[in-house]
């Protein structure tokens, strides 16, 4: 199963999620929303 996470590398919260994926033994599919937002469908 992928996993994937909208990071902000702006955001504390953000990376500090991001670090406890890795060190878990996953790597997530990563989407910068602020640089690619989601559309609304």
């Amino acid at each position: 199963m992928t996993m994937t996470i909208y990071h902000d590398p702006a955001c504390g919260t953000s990376r500090n999620v991001l670090v406890m994926l890795r060190q878990s033994g996953e790597e997530p599919e990563v989407i910068e929303y602020l640089k690619t937002p989601p559309s609304c469908r």
